[in-house]
């Protein structure tokens, strides 16, 4: 077992404990959840475009469309630890980004118009990732969009 997958057990299992109490049982299962499902966090950058691109899951691309987004790729563990991906929204409006990852519960993500926002997934095991991008207003999806490993 990797220092990294080790040290992410441990604080997973601090947060737990101190977060809510809980039976054993249940505890376990919150880890064992914890441990199998890579974290997924939101972030801000500076940078429009991300670089350098180690291995492109989704060029960088733009799209323009009344039609959703959709894309569907595997992340595997040997390509890196992490994955970004990210959108520049350039529509009139907020756009949503919907991500699951492996069997996580969809998250969406509301990307307001003319700002950009990464998405950082961390890699564990071989890990499907669905993208599905749309708009709740109907208005034309128009954004600039790449994706890495690293």
């Amino acid at each position: 077992m990797s220092f990294n997958k080790i040290l992410g057990v441990g604080v997973a299992l601090s947060v737990l404990l101190s977060a809510s109490s809980a039976s054993a049982g249940a505890l376990e299962d919150r880890v064992k959840d914890t441990y199998t499902n890579p974290p997924i966090t939101v972030e801000n950058p500076d940078d429009p475009i991300i670089t350098p691109f180690e291995l492109q899951i989704i060029k960088p691309d733009t799209y323009s469309s009344y039609n959703a987004y959709e894309r569907t790729f595997t992340l595997n563990p040997d390509n890196g630890d992490d994955a970004n991906i990210w959108i520049q929204n350039n529509s009139t409006d907020t756009i949503y980004a919907k991500l699951t990852v492996g069997n996580l519960s969809p998250i969406d993500i509301p990307i307001e118009k003319g700002t950009q926002k990464t998405t950082r997934i961390g890699v564990i095991g071989t890990t499907k990732v669905k993208l599905y991008i749309y708009s709740s207003t109907g208005h034309k999806i128009e954004m600039s969009i790449s994706a890495r490993q690293f």
